[in-house]
């Protein structure tokens, strides 16, 4: 099961309930930059943050100058994250993020959706809403969806 958005905290994880029928992480065809990509089981694009690097503790935490996992919320999970479509099982982990709860990692990549970020440290963007959003494809040169193969994909939206 995975927690998303302001469930994606450590009091908030139990309050998920349920289970998905759904993978956990899968893959669809994003027709911006042409190519596939990681998403979760609502079908959200999911990020890496270079900041984060690969195998190392997550560093996007709810800080108080950025907010960083209020805008970038976690893909955490309770159990063993599932492989969907074109996803490879073996490279879909967990790790143990500062407070405690497990975010997926994919390729050693922790891996987050995007709420948007309107608090005036950054530069604004949108929130990623529906299947198919990149608002945060490039954002400040640090956060990148991943390909099936768990490759950073720098490509930008086309306009």
């Amino acid at each position: 099961m995975l927690c998303i958005g302001a469930l994606a905290t450590a009091a908030g994880i139990a309050a998920c309930g349920g289970s998905s029928s759904k993978a956990d992480v899968s893959t669809a065809f994003n027709k911006s930059i042409k190519t596939t990509i990681l998403v979760d089981n609502r079908g959200r694009t999911l990020y890496m943050f270079g900041l984060d690097g690969r195998n190392g503790t997550p560093t996007c935490t709810d800080d108080s100058t950025y907010h960083c996992s209020k805008a970038w919320p976690p893909l955490l999970a309770k159990n063993a994250p599932k492989a969907g479509k074109n996803v490879n099982a073996a490279l879909l982990k967990t790790i143990k993020r500062q407070d405690g709860t497990m975010q997926v990692t994919y390729n050693g990549y922790a891996l987050y959706t995007f709420n948007g970020y309107h608090l005036g440290n950054a530069p604004d963007a949108a929130a990623d809403t529906k299947a198919g959003d990149l608002h945060g494809q490039g954002y400040i040169s640090s956060w990148w969806v991943l390909s099936p193969a768990g490759k950073p994909l720098t490509a930008m939206p086309s306009a």
